[in-house]
């Protein structure tokens, strides 16, 4: 079956207009000239630690991204993020998590992913052991003492890309 897209999946939970983008960055290095911050097509929250927020403050954020300091260290804690997201968003019962391999292997470390959708594209990077990187998951091993496994709940074909949907039992 095909997968169904963004705008239907959010109108199927009752959800109007654009949801907001929390981007989560634990040192705020971030480019503001980007489009996401100065496009104003959707709430941006930049999620940080203390440090990040002082150094986002350095660099002039535009006016629609809020700034939400979260935790207390160097480093974000899934707790810490999950705990001021009701501040951010209240009420928000789906969250669309986009985020770097160690941060979504500590989504599914902790048991707080519920879907995964992952893009199959035709360019080819590889490794040499040279250069450092990383996978999907970083910082979490898995097998071969724990096995994380997805259902596939969906596939959609654009051009030479496959959209693929995984369902994981969290719960």
């Amino acid at each position: 079956p095909l997968a169904e897209s963004y705008g239907e999946f959010r109108a199927r939970l009752g959800k109007r207009g654009p949801p907001v983008c929390v981007v989560v960055t634990a040192r705020g290095e971030l480019d503001f000239d980007r489009p996401l911050f100065r496009g104003g097509k959707a709430p941006v929250v930049v999620m940080t630690t203390p440090r990040g927020a002082d150094e986002i403050s350095k660099h002039n954020p535009p006016p629609g991204v809020r700034v939400v300091p979260a935790g207390r260290g160097d480093h974000l804690e899934i707790s810490e993020i999950l705990d001021a997201l009701p501040g951010v968003i209240p009420g928000a019962t789906v969250i669309l998590v986009e985020g770097g391999p160690h941060l979504i292997g500590e989504f599914f470390d902790r048991g707080k992913l519920d879907e995964l959708f992952l893009t199959l594209s035709p360019r080819l990077a590889g490794r040499d052991g040279k250069s450092r990187r990383e996978g999907l998951v970083s910082g979490k091993a898995f097998l071969p003492d724990r096995l994380i496994a997805g259902t596939l709940t969906g596939v959609r074909r654009g051009g030479s890309h496959l959209f693929l949907r995984y369902a994981f039992n969290t719960h």
